[in-house]
């Protein structure tokens, strides 16, 4: 699980030009970190013991405009985006491993 050539994961901004106030919303690329194969690693083996069916996400936009381009088109239809990644930042993260640990051993 040694990363090549790893780097320190780089910051940008993007610039919620939708909201006033004009906010910046910081965007990482742990792409190319040192860590980043062993978290992908980690979370297939979460996947296979705590299956979480995500069946209204969006994998990428190829999907989405899939999926959009099979709903018949009607005047009244809305569609909605939920971003709720930073909606539990208050969830203590020693709690939340020790979740993951005991379902994971749970299941074996």
């Amino acid at each position: 699980m040694y990363q090549l050539k790893s780097r320190n994961p780089s910051l940008r901004s993007l610039i919620k030009i939708h909201k006033d106030g004009r906010s910046i919303r910081p965007v990482v690329n742990y792409k190319n970190g040192p860590s980043y194969k062993l978290v992908k690693l980690f979370t297939g083996i979460l996947k296979l013991y705590i299956p979480l069916p995500n069946i209204c996400n969006v994998q990428n936009s190829v999907q989405l405009m899939k999926d959009l381009s099979e709903i018949p088109f009607v005047p009244e239809l809305k569609l909605t985006s939920l971003d709720i990644s930073n909606m539990y930042t208050n969830i203590p993260t020693d709690d939340l491993i020790n979740v993951i640990d005991t379902s994971c051993k749970n299941t074996i």
